[in-house]
């Protein structure tokens, strides 16, 4: 195997792990039932997505050929992080206030979502220059 599969392969697994662990810490938020039913679908659509982004890194080798695939996740973990830390300084959506910054689960995203864009952006430039 040529060492740039393997790289690609390592990088792809290690991402989707991590994309993985995004989701085990965003799933349990839609239990949370003092939370609008909005904001919980919300939490419930992004782990699903994050499910799919997930197996999408997982699959890169055999899906490096269809590059905007990984754009699209350059693009997602960016606007997860975006609206991770906008949520902290402006009014969320549905609140109408900013979200208290917690050390518990938007610390682990905060950290999993910095981690997944680099991931995500070195997985799309391996994948461009093939």
């Amino acid at each position: 195997m040529p060492r740039t599969s393997v790289s690609l392969l390592i990088l792809g697994i290690v991402a989707g792990i991590l994309s993985f662990a995004w989701t085990a810490d965003h799933l349990p938020l839609y239990n949370i039932s003092f939370l609008p039913i909005g904001i919980r679908v919300f939490f419930l659509f992004d782990a699903i997505l994050s499910i799919i982004a997930g197996i999408l890194f997982i699959l890169s080798f055999r899906l490096f050929f269809v590059k905007i695939i990984y754009l699209l996740e350059v693009v997602y973990w960016w606007i997860n992080y975006l609206l991770l830390s906008l949520t902290r300084i402006l009014p969320a959506p549905i609140i109408g206030r900013p979200l208290p910054v917690t050390t518990g689960p938007a610390l682990i995203a905060f950290i999993l979502d910095a981690l997944l864009i680099v991931l995500s952006t070195v997985l799309y430039i391996f994948i461009s220059s093939r």
